[in-house]
């Protein structure tokens, strides 16, 4: 019924003669909820749960639960058919008819995948997974006495592979163990060990036998206190710092950890993960004050090996149909005579021209270069105005996961010139990947970007800091063509400059522009949806297709975020009735989704089916549409790459008929659908508009109140972050 990582809600049937004291609901099920493996129909569990009542009535929360292990050849392929096709399971047993047991025993070194047709390492690894979930989990379950769930206890297991294994790591570095799993931070984890250390304390207290011992007083120990610090600067860098005040965070160690905050000096002084600036009371960890260290060292010693070109820019100055200023001819005689070179231009100065001019200049130079940009729908963008290939960062530089990079210092870039559109989206720890693979000796480096746009989403302000070092040479169009002729470009730059452009006194629909190209449509937020989708079936009837049109909202989940409007649009659009159901999401024929996380090993179809070593590169944030669908699988058009996804990575993917603002950037469409409801006002800012707004080709329709587009016209994205970069630039110059 409710299906997300840590969460699910299953309707199960009861045998109610067996068990007359279990509530059963209306649709004639219990409900059982809570953090559980995925359930399969038909299947027999045996089930440990509390009873409790809320708003929806009486349910279960499961505390553990089990199934029986298969213990013959039927029962275990009957197991397999409910996670593989019934070839892959019958290939799988005719080799390894055990080889259920073995994956519980973890008798896998002679396993061999070379005998499996169609069966590798991907397909393997779920059956590995799905067989661990379902008869292995429920015994660790109860081997820590329901502290840990079951999305912590998988992720041990994965790591670990044997209780005995798991339970030697968590007595000797309990904390290191647990936050470094995914998903668990410091807190979660220090709730749960303390409450196993007060547990066992009270089971030996009672002559039990304890969950585990520990080797040291957990509240008091440095253990715990260096967990803490680790925990306060991750936090801080997933807020795009890299730094912390002194003052700011001992006051974090101090509410976090007051109990052990005697090691706090001893961290500080000695400790190799973390670095303090002594001179200007700056806490950071270690990997990351270098990281901006090496960023600013390697781009001074570029800009002092400037290899100067002589060629008569003057030439390039007249593209077919538009010729260039004074300023943007600038970036091609920057690009001749400097290694390193910023281009910062607004939505609609002519960057696009600027970079076109340049290419051209490269090209006819016999110049080599690679177009490279953070995402890949940011790259398709720059390849469609230069007219060449671009690709992300992470495929230029031939990136394999988890951390080989095909391309660096021992084997850099053979280009002459590497250009990188969208800038503003880099973290220190790509952009460190980046110069690494530029030798400045004879490569340039051009960082085209926007600095009014929202910053990465990772630690550091890379464009920001460049700018306003004062180091780089710098080209800022700020020349505005079209300003008050083009409605999308005369919106863009107000809400750029914090301008109001709304007709306060003006209650009905404000079109601007000769072009018509920005409407703003009034619309309380109790209307909001119904009022989207009329206008994207309009939108559609007009003779655009649903890859020409996108819904941008700030926020995924509430009552007008992006989950809630693509369920709506669907519904409106989509009457298919060949879908595959992951969680609350029906994936119909025909429906957009997007990536939500880069795919190294995307598994590629064709007309004869699908072959797990025939893979490709899928980046996050990648949009494509639903070609075909099968039992437990669809296939998904990635811009002519047909992609097999199964169940199992269904959680990669999500509906793509409406995005969230940050996750458009970098990409254009022919028409943006702007949502900005009152309910949004804490999260919206003048960043935000103007990135929902340039996202738009030929027209955007702003939906919302005019009093909250104002209200975040007055705000700007937090370009303040505390980073190291900008100084180290200014103090090595």
């Amino acid at each position: 019924m409710y299906n997300s990582d840590n969460y699910k809600i299953y309707g199960a049937f009861v045998n109610s003669y067996l068990y007359p004291d279990i509530k059963i609901g209306k649709y004639g099920t219990c409900t059982l909820k809570g953090d559980l493996q995925e359930l399969n129909i038909g299947i027999e569990y045996e089930i440990k749960a509390l009873e409790t009542q809320d708003k929806y009535g009486i349910s279960y929360t499961v505390q553990n639960i089990k199934r029986e292990k298969p213990n013959s050849l039927s029962t275990s392929k009957a197991f397999l058919y409910e996670i593989i096709t019934p070839t892959q399971a019958d290939t799988l047993l005719a080799v390894y008819p055990d080889i259920i047991d073995r994956i519980i025993k973890n008798r896998l070194d002679d396993i061999d995948l070379n005998k499996t047709y169609n069966i590798k390492e991907y397909t393997f690894n779920v059956i590995k997974r799905k067989v661990i979930e379902n008869f292995k989990l429920a015994d660790l379950v109860e081997e820590f006495q329901g502290v840990f769930n079951i999305s912590i206890l998988k992720k041990l297991y994965d790591k670990y592979t044997s209780i005995e294994k798991i339970r030697e790591v968590i007595r000797e570095k309990p904390y290191e163990c647990l936050c470094k799993l995914s998903g668990i931070g410091f807190k979660t984890a220090d709730s749960m060990l303390l409450n196993i250390d007060e547990i066992s304390k009270e089971n030996i207290k009672n002559g039990k036998k304890p969950i585990l011992y520990f080797n040291c007083d957990l509240k008091t120990s440095y253990q715990r206190m260096k967990a803490c610090v680790d925990f306060i600067l991750d936090e801080n860098e997933n807020n795009g710092n890299t730094y912390m005040d002194i003052h700011d965070f001992k006051k974090q160690c101090d509410i976090l950890a007051k109990e052990c905050i005697q090691h706090l000096a001893s961290i500080l002084k000695g400790d190799n993960d973390i670095y303090f600036d002594k001179e200007n009371l700056r806490v950071a960890k270690k990997e990351t004050f270098e990281t901006e260290q090496y960023i600013a060292n390697k781009l001074l010693n570029g800009l002092k090996n400037n290899i100067e070109w002589k060629i008569d820019t003057e030439k390039y100055r007249k593209l077919s149909d538009f010729v260039l200023s004074d300023e943007q001819i600038k970036t091609l005689n920057y690009i001749c005579k400097y290694n390193i070179v910023l281009l910062n231009g607004f939505g609609g100065s002519g960057k696009s021209s600027s970079i076109k001019a340049l290419v051209n200049m490269l090209s006819e130079n016999h110049k080599s270069f690679i177009q490279l940009a953070p995402t890949g729908r940011a790259a398709k963008v720059l390849s469609g105005y230069t007219g060449y290939p671009a690709s992300t960062i992470h495929r230029g530089l031939a990136y394999q996961p988890p951390t080989d990079w095909g391309y660096n210092e021992n084997h850099p870039l053979t280009e002459q010139v590497v250009i990188v559109d969208e800038s503003s989206m880099i973290d220190i720890f790509l952009m460190k990947h980046l110069i690494e693979a530029i030798d400045f000796t004879k490569t340039k480096l051009l960082l085209i970007g926007d600095d009014a746009q929202i910053p990465s989403v990772g630690a550091g302000n890379i464009l920001y800091d460049l700018l306003h070092s004062g180091i780089i040479p710098s080209v800022t169009l700020n020349k505005i063509f079209r300003y008050g002729e083009g409605g999308l470009m005369t919106v863009a730059t107000d809400t750029r400059n914090s301008e109001e452009y709304l007709g306060k006194e003006n209650n009905g629909i404000q079109i601007f522009g000769n072009d018509k190209s920005y409407m703003f449509i009034p619309v309380s937020q109790t209307k909001l949806i119904s009022y989207i989708v009329a206008l994207y079936k309009k939108v559609l009837s007009q003779g655009y297709n649903t890859e020409d049109v996108i819904i941008l909202s700030c926020y995924n989940k509430g009552d007008y975020g992006t989950v809630v409007i693509n369920n709506a649009i669907q519904k409106a659009v989509n009457q298919s009735t060949e879908l595959v159901k992951y969680g609350e999401i029906k994936y119909k024929l025909n429906d957009l989704v997007i990536q939500c996380v880069n795919d190294y090993k995307a598994v590629r179809y064709n007309s004869n089916g699908f072959d797990e070593d025939n893979t490709t590169f899928i980046p996050n944030g990648e949009i494509g549409k639903i070609i075909k669908v099968e039992k437990n699988a669809i296939v998904v058009d990635f811009d002519g790459n047909q992609i097999y996804i199964t169940k199992n990575t269904m959680n990669n993917i999500k509906l793509a008929y409406a995005i969230s603002t940050h996750k458009s950037q970098g990409g254009q469409f022919k028409v943006v659908i702007l949502v900005t409801p009152k309910a949004h006002t804490y999260m919206l800012n003048s960043n935000l508009l103007y990135v929902g707004e340039t996202r738009a080709k030929e027209k955007c329709y702003h939906m919302g109140e005019i009093k909250t587009i104002n209200c975040a016209l007055k705000k700007k994205e937090n370009f303040n972050r505390k980073t190291f970069l900008c100084d180290l630039l200014k103090d090595k110059s």
